[in-house]
Order: structure tokens, then C-alpha cells, then sequence
């Protein structure tokens, strides 16, 4: 190859202007050096992108111009090195240079390839590497500074290999530069390994920022070391405030002292397990609010020392599931209470009504029957006249008593012809005109509990209604749809204390309505004040079990059929 002398001071002079100017980054500036040094070779053109090879010449020598400072030994030693070792002379232009075989394993290009092209290392680099690595190279021949540097390179078939390059100038005896000589170690199974492990890193770090339940990684000094996001929406705390914050910090300042001593257990002796075992464990907001929460520590071994991490799950809705869950069973426990006394004091009622009521006419009836037979002929008639009178009433009497108990039209006809002649009787009996509206109950069927459920309701309320309403007038509304049996019940009356008149353990009334709606998978809700009225509304799912009009249920008929 011809050689052109080039004038390594005035390019010095240069780089001085450049690295003054501080511009020394400028991709420009470093080409235009990398293009005088290759101008031996004419490799690079107006364009540092448009290249030309030159034409491929026999291998040169190994070491030019060092065959007597170098000899075959350290050639073996050098194509050994599982490395790219490569060496470019200064005063005679990059294209004297030399490279180790081992750039043919590694880039696919043979050596004869890389000398006869003086720029082909500038093409290979990958495209995102150039711009650093032109800037970084045009630094070592202007500044000698030795270069460690990490970068990519185009293979031949395409394919990417990572190279950790380290290079150095040397410089003659009168300090000029002489060459530049350096090593590449092919670092791409590192690389890959990397990758691999910042992409597990990246998806462990997503696991502990986005798990569910906040996570706090305690120091054995009781500080915060780590936190993931979900502590700034459990406490309050941007997580940057409670690193280096000890642990105490989000306990109540009423459990501190205490748990100050219990962690300092715990660390003499750490294990996996719940926190606070049997005890109720309560967090601290920012705000000073406090929450339920369960914690599970599990200690591990960090870098730093040993750790403690803390999953913290607030437990509010749980513990409001099991208080309303006593408050439920505390209910049913009044609830069923207040039936035994509800038996008790209807199987009585109904005694005294059998011995006072319908005893006392069938003694009259025996009495009348008794004479009956005593009296002469002509009297008989009169005689058998009040029996049946007697009959009549005792009739009367047993017919109000079993529709009392449970009408049997309600299993007979349905829901609507049930509420329409309670209504009426209940009218006739109280005085208390029910302006009663209905939709989508006409000739439909419920399932039994259903029409159970809605008559009782319907007919409680409305006794409470003549009992405590103060009222001549009361709405009744019904209504089907949407999968729901919707029982509206109105006065503008007396009004109660809702909340007193639930928990009073002397009338059942109100909560037997209630968990007739709950058992139905409803619920009843109650507006009353003193001296505004009360309204009541029952909602009782039919999704299930209702009976169409044109299919009747087993055993029953619908009107007319």
C-alpha cells in the first residue's frame, strides 16, 4: 500500500482548538480526524459513509517494521489469546496494520479482508455505537489517553457481536507517536447473560411494585431499606419519605414502645411467620389514622446483611365482614328468640280463642241441643233456630282463626287475589283506607316462599300501620320486573326511630321482615322519622322459581283453570 504523509501536529493543533472549543463530542470533528489518519489509503472520501476498499494485497508482514524487536514466540502467544489483537501505525497511515486470526472466528472476515479495507472496522460498527466510538478513537490518537470502551460490530452474516476494547498509543523516543495497540475480548454470551438478567431483574422488580399487598423490606437496624407502590396508597407515603425511616413509623404511636422490643426479638431469632400471632395488628397512615392489617415476615440474606420483608395486607373489609357477620348472628340469635316467644304467645292465643271463644259457643250449642230434646214439638223449631245460629258462628269463628294462621287462598290463587282480600277485610276492620297499585303480578305465579314472604311482609306492615301509624289512609305498591318483586308500603303518619325500632327486643315484626327479604336474597329498607311517616320497601328476587302463566305449578291451579 503507498503511504501519504500527514501532519500529526497540525492535527493536534486541531483536536487543542476542538477540546477548547468544547466540542470534542462533535461526530464531525472526530471523522475528520479518523479521515486524515486513513489518508494513506484514500479510504475514506468526502463522505465518511461512502467508502472505498482498497484493492486486497498479499498479508503484510506481522509487525512491520518491528520484525527485530518481536520475534515468533510472542506471534504464537498473540494468536493464542482467545482475543482480537490488532496494531495501526501512526507515521505510516492505518492501513500498516495488523490483526490476529481470531478476527475470523469472531467476524467472519478473513485477515487479508480486514487489512486491505483500512476503514471496515468504521462500517461494521453498529449504527448505534458509531457516533461514541468515532468520538472515543479520534480522543486516543489526538490525546494518547488510553481507550476502554464497549461497543457492537457487524459480522458478515449480519449478526451482532459485543466487543470489550481496550487500546493504548506508544510513542517513540522523542515522544512522537509511533502505533496503537490493543486487544477486543468478545463479550457477547456476557452480554446475552445480562440481558437475560436485567429482563428477570425488570420482571421481579414488576412483581414487588405491583403485587397486590404492600411490601416493606426492613435493615437489621429496624430502618426501611425498600418499598414497593402499593405503600403509597396503603399509608399515605410517597416512598421516597420512608426509606431510611424506621419501621415504626407506620405503627400507631400507642403500639410503638412494644413493638420496638418485639422486633428486637424477632431479629435475635428470625423465622417465617405471621406477625403478632393472636393479637390485632394496626397500621399507621400519614394522616395518623390507623387500619387493620395482617403482616407475614420472612427474614432473608442481602448484600448489605440480613433482612426482614413484611407483606402487609389491610384487612378492614374482612374485619367489617366478620363484625357484620356477629352483628348477623347476634340477629338470628334475637330473631329466633323472639319466634319461640312468638309461638309461644300465638299457641296461647289460639287456646284461649279454642277455650273462650269457640269453647264457649259449642257449650251454648250443647246446652241448646240438650233443651232441644226436653221441649215439646211445637217449641222444637225455635229451639234447632238458635243451634244453627250458634253453627253459623262457630263457623265464622274457625274460618277467622285458620285465615289468621295462614289463607289458604294464598296456595290456592296466588299472591294478588291473597293481598286484595286481606285488604279488604284488613279495611273493613281498622277503618285504615290502603290505596293499593300493582304491575305484573296479573295471573303470575312465585315460587311459595316468594308469596309467603311478600303477603307477610305486605300484611305486618300494615298491621304496625293500624297499631302505631296514627293514619286513616296508607299506600300499598307491588311490582314484578327486572327479576325482582318490588313491595312498596307508605303512611304519612307517626313515624319511629328506624334504628331503635330494629334493635327493640319487644316486637319481632321488623326484623322478621327483614330476614324474610335476606333468606330471598333481597333486602328491606326502612325511611321513618317521628312525625313524618314511614316508608318501607322490600325487594325479593323471583330469578328463581317463578311459575309462567301458561305452566302451573305441581298441585296448583291459577284462577278459572
Amino acid at each position: 500500500m503507498g503511504t501519504v504523509t500527514f501532519d500529526l501536529a497540525m492535527i493536534e493543533l486541531g483536536a487543542a482548538a476542538a477540546l477548547a472549543d468544547g466540542d470534542v463530542n462533535n461526530l464531525a470533528w472526530a471523522e475528520s480526524v479518523l479521515r486524515e489518519l486513513a489518508a494513506s489509503s484514500n479510504a475514506f472520501t468526502s463522505d465518511p459513509l461512502e467508502v472505498t476498499a482498497a484493492p486486497v494485497q498479499p498479508e503484510p508482514a506481522p509487525y512491520p517494521g518491528l520484525a527485530s524487536e518481536v520475534d515468533a514466540r510472542y506471534r504464537v502467544l498473540l494468536e493464542q489469546i482467545p482475543a482480537v489483537v490488532f496494531m495501526a501505525f501512526l507515521d505510516k497511515g492505518i492501513g500498516e496494520a495488523y490483526v490476529s486470526p481470531q478476527i475470523e472466528e469472531m467476524l467472519g472476515f478473513t485477515k487479508e479482508e480486514w487489512l486491505n479495507d483500512p476503514v471496515r472496522w468504521y462500517h461494521q460498527i453498529h449504527p448505534d455505537d458509531k457516533t461514541r466510538w468515532s468520538i472515543e478513537a479520534a480522543k486516543l490518537f489526538i490525546t494518547g489517553k488510553p481507550l476502554k470502551s464497549l461497543y457492537r460490530v457487524l459480522a458478515r452474516d449480519g449478526h451482532t457481536v459485543w466487543f470489550h476494547c481496550e487500546a493504548k498509543m506508544v510513542r517513540r523516543a522523542d515522544n512522537q507517536p509511533w502505533f496503537i495497540h490493543g486487544v477486543a475480548f468478545d463479550i457477547s454470551e456476557l452480554k446475552r447473560t445480562e440481558e437475560a438478567l436485567a429482563k428477570s431483574e425488570g420482571m421481579l422488580q414488576g412483581l414487588f411494585d405491583f403485587a397486590p399487598d404492600t411490601v416493606v423490606v426492613v435493615g437489621h437496624d429496624g430502618r426501611i431499606v425498600r418499598v414497593n407502590a402499593q405503600v403509597e396508597q396503603m399509608f399515605g407515603y410517597d416512598r421516597d419519605e420512608l426509606l431510611g425511616q424506621t419501621i415504626e413509623v407506620l405503627i400507631p404511636d400507642r403500639l410503638r414502645a412494644d413493638h420496638a422490643s418485639h422486633r428486637a426479638i424477632y431479629l435475635s431469632e428470625p423465622h417465617k411467620r405471621p406477625m403478632g400471632a393472636g393479637l390485632e395488628l394496626y397500621g399507621r397512615r400519614k394522616d395518623g389514622s390507623e387500619f387493620p392489617v395482617d403482616i407475614m415476615l420472612s427474614p432473608m440474606e442481602s448484600e448489605t446483611g440480613r433482612v426482614v420483608i413484611g407483606v402487609v395486607r389491610d384487612i378492614t373489609r374482612r374485619k367489617q365482614a366478620e363484625e357484620a357477620q356477629r352483628e348477623y348472628a347476634d340477629r338470628l340469635k334475637v330473631l329466633s328468640r323472639r319466634l319461640m316467644e312468638v309461638q309461644e304467645s300465638e299457641r296461647r292465643n289460639i287456646a284461649l280463642e279454642l277455650h273462650d271463644e269457640i269453647g264457649q259457643v259449642l257449650t251454648g250449642l250443647k246446652l241448646t241441643l240438650e233443651m232441644g230434646t226436653r221441649l215439646p214439638a211445637t217449641q222444637v223449631g225455635e229451639s234447632l233456630a238458635r243451634a244453627r245460629a250458634l253453627v253459623n258462628d262457630l263457623m265464622a269463628r274457625v274460618r277467622k282463626l285458620s285465615l289468621d294462621l295462614r289463607p289458604a287462598m294464598l296456595d290456592d290463587l296466588g299472591l294478588l287475589p291473597t293481598l286484595l282480600w286481606h285488604i279488604e277485610q284488613y279495611t273493613s276492620q281498622t277503618q285504615v283506607l290502603v290505596n293499593f297499585k300493582h304491575s305484573g303480578l296479573q295471573r303470575r305465579r312465585f315460587a311459595p316462599a316468594v308469596e309467603t314472604a311478600a303477603y307477610r311482609v305486605v300484611q305486618e306492615a300494615l298491621t304496625n300501620i293500624a297499631r302505631h301509624a296514627q293514619v286513616a289512609e296508607a299506600s300499598v305498591r307491588l311490582s314484578a320486573r327486572n327479576q325482582v318483586l318490588l313491595i312498596e308500603v307508605a303512611d304519612m303518619g307517626a313515624g319511629f326511630d328506624v334504628e331503635s325500632g330494629l334493635s327493640s327486643s319487644e316486637t319481632s315484626g321488623l326484623a322478621g321482615m327483614r330476614e324474610r327479604a335476606v333468606l330471598l336474597g333481597g333486602r328491606l329498607t326502612i325511611d321513618s322519622r317521628p312525625g313524618v311517616g314511614t316508608s318501607l320497601v322490600a325487594e325479593l328476587s323471583i330469578a328463581d322459581g317463578s311459575v309462567s302463566p301458561n305452566i302451573p305449578s305441581e298441585g296448583r291451579g291459577l284462577p278459572g283453570e
